[in-house]
């Protein structure tokens, strides 16, 4: 199998999809693995490190493409990238197609296979490629929210611990999966004042036993949303429907009622947003105002620490990618946990929730 690795086109993406060490591992499957020069520099990786393993070096994007049987990458394909889909490809990387209906539409006319690292879903149904990317993400969601507190930033001018007779920020966080529970660490650990909701009670129970009175549990309700929301310093969304578009939990009433120049940071955002009030925004343009509170949506958030999040996202995403190559190759059926990944085949949407959630 030809397995080919171009460098990221989104806006300041540095992650790579393969590390040197897992091209070897592939390599030693008998598979052949194809890397875009420059794809690795952002993370570090040089093309002199992929070539020591064994890899190929293909000097432009268009050549990448070409020559992949499977393309692995990190983020969905760029508009750039969609003249080379065609019906005999298999792409396998984040889609996150329920806010991206364009992206979907380019995948269903060419009649690509493509598989969504975020719905990958092994037999205790947790999201093992999903899950490393949500804890940088969450623990990431805590430092630009205190970035953009900075009275320099545009923000309110609050420390999130406080000090002296200076009372702790108020940060709230809306969700207590992966990424809400990172996020929580990090708020705890600055010292904030930190009240987290979710649905499942006993997430909340074991974050409780963690972290004692350090922390406030609610169960999610629209009357616990609104009381949290209210004088909230920093306002994290950390909801999550695996493959669908994310509910909008948290209302313009509630962005009004978090204290003036507070920030949200929207998690969720790849997946639309939990909030009436969030945009996708970028990394060389972060943060909008509204409603007086400054708004943090960028999509790719693990981008800002490329090191971290490609040795954590290329060591969970190795195994899948050369099972994936492996039965390819074989022409042999697929395990199980490649079911829920399926999202476009043969010009069909195969994902229930991605297909809700763009009407189709």
């Amino acid at each position: 199998m030809k397995i080919a690795v171009p460098r990221e086109r989104k806006i300041l993406e540095q992650r790579v999809a393969i590390t040197p060490e897992g091209a070897r591992t592939l390599l030693d499957h008998g598979h052949e693995v194809f890397i875009e020069t420059g794809a690795g520099s952002g993370s570090l990786f040089s093309d002199d490190d992929y070539k020591k393993v064994g890899c190929s070096i293909l000097s432009s994007l268009q050549e990448t493409w070409e020559t992949a049987e499977l393309l692995v990458k990190v983020k969905e394909p760029d508009d750039s990238e969609f003249e080379f889909f065609r019906s005999d490809l298999t792409i396998f990387c984040f889609l996150h197609l329920a806010s991206l209906p364009h992206v979907a539409k380019a995948l269903l006319d060419s009649k690509a296979t493509a598989f969504a690292y975020e719905t990958l879903r092994i037999s205790d149904g947790r999201l093992p490629l999903l899950e490393p990317m949500s804890e940088v993400a969450g623990k990431l969601s805590v430092i630009n929210g205190a970035f953009y507190l900075l009275s320099q930033n545009g923000g309110r001018g609050t420390l999130l611990g406080g000090a002296g007779s200076a009372p702790p920020a108020k940060v709230v966080i809306l969700g207590a999966g992966i990424a809400g529970m990172a996020a929580c660490e990090m708020a705890v650990g600055l010292g904030a004042t930190v009240t987290i909701l979710d649905i499942n009670s006993a997430k909340l129970d074991l974050l409780q036993k963690k972290y004692g009175n350090a922390i406030n549990p609610l169960l999610s309700s629209p009357e616990n949303i609104t009381s949290a929301c209210n004088d909230a310093d920093l306002l994290i969304g950390a909801v999550l429907v695996p493959g669908a578009a994310t509910p909008r939990l948290i209302t313009r009433d509630h962005i009004s009622s978090m204290k003036a120049k507070g920030v949200f940071v929207d998690i969720s955002i790849d997946q639309g947003g939990c909030s009436e009030t969030s945009k996708a925004t970028t990394l060389d343009n972060p943060v909008y105002t509204e409603l007086g509170v400054n708004h943090y949506g960028v999509c790719n958030m693990p981008a800002q620490t490329p090191l971290t999040s490609t040795i954590a996202l290329a060591k969970a995403s190795l195994p899948y990618i050369a099972r994936l190559a492996d039965s390819l190759t074989a022409n042999v059926p697929l395990s199980d946990e490649f079911g829920a990944a399926l999202t476009c085949q043969a010009g069909k949407l195969t994902n229930k929730e991605t297909a809700t959630a763009l009407g189709l």
